[in-house]
Parts: C-alpha cells; sequence; structure tokens
C-alpha cells in the first residue's frame, strides 16, 4: 500500500465534510488527491444535504463525475478513483490505495482501506478512472 494510508485511516465520516476534522466519501477522496497528488476537485458541498441517500448523491454524481474522473482505465493506477453503485445508483467513491486496496469513507467507521474484491464481489463497481489531468494544475475543466 502507499504509505500516506495510515494519515487517512480512521478519519470520521461526516456527511459534507472536506477535511481531516471529517470526510464523507468524496471529500476523503478529494482531501488525499489534493494533499498527496496535486489534484484541485470542486468541493461539491451544496449538491445534497445528506451523502447517505443514494438517491440525493446519485443525481449530484450523475451530474459530476464525467467532469471529474476524466478517461475511465482497465487497472487502477496511483490517484485512480473507483467509482461504486449502490441500489443500482453511482453514489459512492473510493480512491486506489495500492496493493489491491482502496480507500474510501464509511458510515459509523469513517475512513478504511479494504481490499478491493470486497466491492466487485457484489458488482457494486462501476470502474476506475484516471482523473482529468487539468486538475492538477487548478485549471477550471
Amino acid at each position: 500500500m502507499f504509505a500516506w494510508i495510515n494519515t487517512y485511516i480512521g478519519i470520521p465520516f461526516v456527511s459534507g465534510g472536506r477535511d481531516v476534522s471529517g470526510c464523507d466519501c468524496y471529500g476523503l477522496v478529494r482531501l488525499i488527491l489534493a494533499r498527496e497528488y496535486g489534484y484541485e476537485l470542486p468541493l461539491l458541498i451544496d449538491g445534497y444535504a445528506d451523502a447517505l441517500n443514494p438517491a440525493e448523491t446519485g443525481v449530484l454524481f450523475a451530474h459530476h463525475a464525467p467532469l471529474l474522473v476524466g478517461e475511465q482505465i482497465t487497472e487502477p493506477e496511483p490517484a485512480a478513483v473507483l467509482l461504486i453503485r449502490s441500489a443500482g445508483l453511482l453514489c459512492h467513491v473510493a480512491l486506489y490505495a495500492g496493493d489491491d486496496y482502496i480507500i474510501h469513507s464509511r458510515r459509523r467507521i469513517g475512513a478504511v482501506c479494504e481490499r478491493i474484491p470486497r466491492i466487485t464481489l457484489f458488482g457494486a463497481a462501476e470502474g476506475w478512472y484516471r482523473l482529468d489531468p487539468r486538475y492538477r494544475t487548478a485549471q477550471s475543466v
């Protein structure tokens, strides 16, 4: 796994959270991508009231995911984002953590590192994506 993983494990789950005091799934991915890879993604905190409501986050992700994720890739790589479905809606994101692990934020648990097969076994994984490189320079997409 990547050396930075332990820095983020245990950050509490907070709906709409975007920093080390608490993050939802997108907030955690956004935080790590900024600190570890130099990407600056939009905040996306005004589009939903509850990160645990797939109906709310599904609409937000359906609108923003194509802008954020860039090109789909077949194998994970550093900074790769995994899009995940719940209740048939694209509503959860995780980040590749190396060695067949992902890091993501879970309700009641917070930021955790888990093996990839746990997610893919249930058919929830939409796919791996490489971020649009324009976010590396903080330019608007």
